[in-house]
């Protein structure tokens, strides 16, 4: 019954002025502890468990509260075409995450195609007229150095080899054209996205302008979160911000990029405005556990994530005192990377933290320090 009285021993000794913070509930909970470890106290001793522990540290940090936000695609692309003609393949589905490049398109090109091969023999064409005019001046400048033919049969013939050149010209033009035309028929993705929406399918006639697909770029993909325009001088831009993924449990790191220019009309909330690198499960407004800081810096206690232990619903920690494993009841007042801020009449700064073995812990368990 050793936990029994340990259990009594703290109950009876004297309380900080700051027990009122807590209530009632750690009480249940440290007597449920206790009781379903009384059996396997009362049949035998536990062995001593091997246990990593850290100590408490002091930091100056702001109390932090968790918001609800939406994630939403800061640059937005309603994807046209360029050239008019029909759908051939469609490379694409809705939700597609697609690489910047990547064919999403190819319009049919039989038309075009025919195009081009007109174009290129009339190029040949005007190349053959260009030849054989060229050949005629040069006879024709021979003839009138020699006199034997009038300047106005040399100059009727030096205009026909230019209006042969600019034909030529003119034909070598609409062949850029049409090869762009051609290469324009392959709608490719013009950064890397997700597929919101997409607006054609196979046989579908378009034309220039027609929006194929709505494309949310993954390099601009934030978290939109509503707070009380009063937290206006605890936001830090640039600061590093804890991002849940609430349908996933993807713990990740934002960046605070300061707010929507805009307040809501009605309750007056700004939104903060957190970006997220390298998240390759975007979708469009859904949401996030973001963890803002409420308030000015202030000391506090830190305490790893690893050494938080939740029962019933409340936090506590192990340390360990005379050889053995306590429960130290605390209250998170916010998060910041891998450690917990924390506040808690029984704790002082330098105090044992249990960070490795406290899963299978029990309170009054004898324990063996293992170093690094």
């Amino acid at each position: 019954m050793r936990s029994s009285s340990a259990f009594q021993r703290w109950l009876h000794q004297p309380h900080h002025p700051n027990i009122t913070r807590f209530n009632m509930r750690y009480v249940v909970s440290l007597l449920l502890i206790l009781c379903t470890s009384l059996p396997v106290w009362a049949q035998q001793q536990a062995p001593a468990a091997l246990v990593k522990t850290t100590g408490l540290t002091a930091s100056t940090a702001a109390p932090t509260k968790v918001f609800i936000g939406t994630l939403y695609f800061d640059r937005i692309s309603q994807l046209s075409s360029e050239v008019n003609g029909r759908v051939d393949k469609v490379l694409f589905q809705e939700g597609d995450s697609i690489k910047k490049g990547q064919p999403l398109i190819e319009l049919n090109t039989d038309f075009i195609r025919k195009e081009i091969d007109r174009i290129r023999a009339m190029i040949a064409l005007t190349q053959a007229q260009l030849d054989h005019s060229q050949k005629d001046l040069k006879r024709y400048e021979e003839l009138l150095e020699k006199q034997a033919t009038s300047a106005t049969a040399y100059d009727q013939l030096f205009y026909s080899v230019a209006e042969v050149k600019a034909q030529k010209a003119a034909y070598e033009a609409e062949l850029e054209s049409a090869q762009l035309q051609l290469k324009k028929s392959v709608i490719l993705a013009p950064f890397s996205a997700k597929v919101l929406d997409k607006n054609v399918d196979v046989g579908n006639w378009i034309t220039s302008g027609t929006a194929i697909a709505r494309l949310g770029a993954l390099s601009d993909i934030y978290i939109q979160v509503p707070v009380a325009e009063k937290l206006l001088p605890f936001s830090v831009v640039g600061q590093e911000i804890a991002v849940k993924i609430t349908a996933t449990g993807a713990e990740l790191t934002g960046t605070h990029k300061g707010f929507r220019p805009g307040a809501d009309a009605q309750t007056k909330n700004l939104y903060v405005r957190i970006k997220l690198d390298n998240f390759t499960q975007p979708f469009e407004n859904m949401s996030a556990e973001v963890t803002l800081p409420i308030g000015a810096k202030q000391q506090q206690l830190l305490v790893p994530r690893d050494a938080l232990v939740t029962f019933n619903g409340q936090r506590f920690f192990y340390t360990i005192k005379d050889g053995k494993a306590a429960l130290v009841p605390i209250e998170v007042i916010g998060f910041s990377g891998n450690n917990a801020s924390i506040t808690s009449p029984y704790t002082q700064e330098g105090m044992p933290v249990v960070i490795e073995g406290n899963e299978r812990l029990r309170p009054d368990q004898a324990v063996t320090v293992v170093e690094e």
